[in-house]
């Protein structure tokens, strides 16, 4: 029991982005290169990025979005937070965006990708080249890597506040184990969207001291995440 004490310290933040409709992906006809959130709003998620110890998402992410996750003004670039990759089978594409070498005045921490042990040997030798460090661990038993492994490893590593931005299976694996400590969702002004919704696990959990505000075009809701009675 005393093996997981670590998770009354370790605080995670989940950020989201939703279209008006609830959604997390942007309907066809908004176009490529669009975001969900205004500007004023991903100038806010820079200064939460330069606030934690580490980025969490998960290899669906790296796959469909292809980002970055650096940190860039009004945040803090010179603490750039390290970026961990949930990748149980090592799919990472290694020319993604995440090895590209930070922009001018632009942060970028190191790249952690959190296999299943035993994974691909040569996908890892091609990872670790291309500039990730590969860990393998456990296997839960949907055949992903347990996150109560993610937990520890990340303590180990000297984190001690996570930022969650990943797709809604990852956020909904966080939320089941009762990993999530913080809410903060970004509602754009955008019509429509796609894939699957967050609305029901947002109606079941527990917050408190709710927040309710705007960012120019944005409704913003911030809560803490009680956990389950």
């Amino acid at each position: 029991a005393t093996r997981f004490l670590f998770f009354l310290s370790l605080y995670v933040v989940l950020r989201l982005s939703l279209t008006r409709f609830g959604l997390i992906t942007l309907p066809p006809s908004v176009g490529g290169g669009s975001w969900i959130s205004g500007p004023e709003s991903l100038r806010e998620v820079q200064l939460l990025r330069g606030r934690v110890d580490a980025i969490v998402t998960g290899v669906t992410t790296v796959l469909h979005d292809d980002p970055r996750f650096t940190v860039r003004p009004p945040g803090d670039p010179s603490k750039p937070p390290l970026r961990v990759i949930l990748d149980s089978y090592l799919r990472t594409p290694t020319d993604s965006k995440l090895f590209a070498p930070p922009g001018p005045g632009e942060g970028a921490g190191p790249i952690h990708i959190l296999c299943q042990a035993g994974a691909n040997a040569a996908r890892h030798v091609a990872l670790e080249r291309a500039g990730a460090k590969v860990t393998g661990l456990h296997s839960s038993e949907e055949d992903h890597v347990a996150l109560r492994d993610v937990q520890e490893w990340l303590w180990e590593q000297g984190v001690r506040r996570v930022l969650l931005e990943a797709g809604p299976q990852l956020l909904s694996r966080h939320l089941e184990e009762g990993f999530v400590d913080q809410l903060r969702v970004y509602t754009g002004n955008v019509m429509g969207g796609e894939g699957p919704t967050m609305a029901p696990w947002f109606t079941r959990l527990r917050l408190s001291d709710r927040l309710d505000r705007e960012v120019a075009d944005d409704a913003v809701l911030e809560s803490f995440v009680l956990p389950s009675s």
